[in-house]
């Protein structure tokens, strides 16, 4: 198992020195390429930058995105392993899902009797699953792409990103006061999986102060890394009539002096966006007892001042009801403040479904995990749409634990990287699946 495990951390290692951010995925693309043909798989690839390594008489396809959230210094990626967990240090690690990208990797050097799909771009809206022209040519499919061991996903949510603007009404401040720069710093984290865990939305935070300051006006407001990543960072800048002392309560909010800025002026309506934007109900909207997870969640992910106020939304949901109700929720909210309002990137709910295949992986799964278990993910996983595109196909996902992923705080635990490859060979040997 040792001699297993470091051949995988040498593939992961090498995967990091390819910069392969969401969106500028073709160095990695060619990697992948040249290493399947090397390993003796006939490889196609389509448009959207997938890759499909086929194997003669493959019965399962194993499957994992090759992009990954950039956040910090990444693509600039610097490893640290410390106490069997590996990170990266002051950046995302990208083991979401090079990691599965790794085991992939390993298995065809090994030469394994299967079929490897990498998609492209699943991180900014499975773009890649979405737009797939490959042939899924067997009859099973093992998804990569999770992230907590012990559990066999049969079901994920549906997601629709949404973005609103509207034209911003400009005032020259002619009064006596000063400038100031304002920021406010959070953890992040994944805005599917973490978003029950009460992680503070920097956007939010820096609007509540600017809302509890009243006679604070707002020059611009900006903030978020990533449609699907809980903000860590926002910042605005504002202006204060002489003899207004801004009032800055919370630690992890800053200020400080500026100058006065060029153009000299304030947004008419900038504390009634910024009080849209304390007020809206960031989070957890509903919650599925019976599966112990959001049902539907929202995401308040960016804000951009320019001659425009945009601000962009990440919906979630287990049900694709559910999905459409939080959607034209959150339109009439804004509608009604008169932002125009566009959707893009929707994808289905999985919904949860027990196979044959799924009690085969869970009954391998409990002899190296004894409490492995089904569950499902308040997260999209591209299952969905290969479910929704070939409806015969038997579907799992399983995956090591990672925890804080699209987060500089992005780690994973390498014993549960040996133990999810245990089970994955254990599978392929097993001639009663294939």
């Amino acid at each position: 198992m040792e001699k297993r495990m470091d051949e995988m951390i040498k593939i992961f290692k090498e995967l990091t020195k390819i910069p392969h951010c969401s969106g500028q995925t073709e160095a990695l693309k060619n990697y992948i390429e040249a290493f399947a043909q090397r390993c003796g798989y006939h490889v196609q690839y389509d448009q959207a930058g997938n890759i499909m390594a086929y194997a003669k008489d493959s019965l399962i396809t194993f499957q994992a995105h090759y992009d990954m959230v950039c956040i910090g210094k990444a693509p600039e990626i610097e490893i640290v392993i410390n106490d069997g967990w590996m990170s990266a240090k002051e950046s995302s690690l990208g083991a979401d899902n090079g990691m599965g990208v790794a085991m992939m990797l390993y298995l065809m050097e090994k030469g394994a009797k299967a079929d490897f799909l990498f998609t492209n771009d699943e991180e900014i809206g499975l773009i890649g699953a979405d737009r797939l022209e490959l042939s899924i040519k067997t009859p099973l499919m093992i998804n990569l792409d999770s992230e907590e061991l012990g559990k066999v996903y049969i079901g994920c949510a549906g997601g629709e990103d949404i973005f609103v603007d509207r034209t911003i009404d400009w005032r020259e401040v002619e009064e006596r006061g000063e400038w100031f720069r304002i920021w406010a710093e959070a953890p992040g984290g994944h805005s599917g999986v973490n978003i029950a865990d009460n992680i503070p939305n920097a956007l939010i935070e820096l609007a509540g102060v600017i809302v509890k300051n009243g006679a604070m006006e707002v020059a611009s407001i900006n903030g978020g890394e990533r449609i699907n990543a809980i903000p860590r960072r926002a910042e605005a800048v504002v202006w204060v009539p002489e003899g207004v002392t801004p009032c800055i309560e919370k630690p992890n909010v800053h200020i400080e002096p500026i100058e006065q800025p060029s153009n000299n002026r304030v947004m008419k309506e900038g504390r009634t966006f910024v009080r849209a934007i304390f007020g809206f109900a960031h989070g957890v909207r509903s919650w599925n007892r019976e599966l112990d997870l959001p049902q539907s969640s929202i995401n308040l992910a960016q804000v951009m001042t320019d001659e425009q106020l945009k601000i962009a939304f990440s919906a979630r949901a287990m049900a694709n009801e559910d999905l459409q109700t939080l959607v034209e929720q959150t339109i009439a909210h804004w509608e009604a403040l008169g932002f125009t309002c566009r959707t893009e990137g929707k994808y289905p709910a999985w919904k949860p479904v027990v196979n044959q295949l799924s009690q085969k992986v869970l009954e391998h799964y409990q002899q190296i995990v004894p409490d492995a278990s089904y569950a499902a993910i308040h997260a999209g996983l591209e299952c969905a749409l290969f479910a929704d595109k070939f409806p015969q196909l038997q579907i799992v996902s399983m995956g090591p634990t990672i925890l804080d992923p699209h987060s500089d705080r992005e780690r994973v635990d390498l014993d549960s990287v040996a133990k999810v490859m245990e089970v994955v060979e254990w599978i392929l040997a097993d001639e009663s699946i294939l």
